[in-house]
């Protein structure tokens, strides 16, 4: 089925089915966005880079490849809302300005 039929077919939906396909469509591709934003955010870590320098070596295929970075991104989503990294500080040093 080309594009262009795709389309002469939905032009012939109601307007409610069009609307829910728009939406749905709209939603998928923002959905795809927001994966690859989320995955250069974490990708600018020295943490993630090393998974994923790790994951591409693991990997033998590009099919295995993209598999294990799907996971990783999935698990850097999952520390991103549920395990905020805690930041501690050993030693505080005070000096007197001038």
């Amino acid at each position: 089925m080309s594009i262009e039929t795709y389309i002469s077919n939905l032009k012939a939906k109601p307007v409610g089915v069009r609307k829910q396909i728009a939406f749905w469509s709209s939603f998928g591709i923002t959905l795809v966005i927001l994966m690859f934003w989320v995955a250069s955010v974490t990708g600018v870590t020295g943490s993630a880079t090393t998974a994923v320098a790790q994951a591409v070596d693991k990997a033998g295929s590009p099919a295995q490849s993209l598999v294990a970075s799907v996971g990783s991104l999935f698990g850097d989503i999952k520390d991103l809302f549920f395990a905020p990294k805690k930041i501690t500080f050993s030693t505080v040093e005070v000096r007197p300005g001038n």
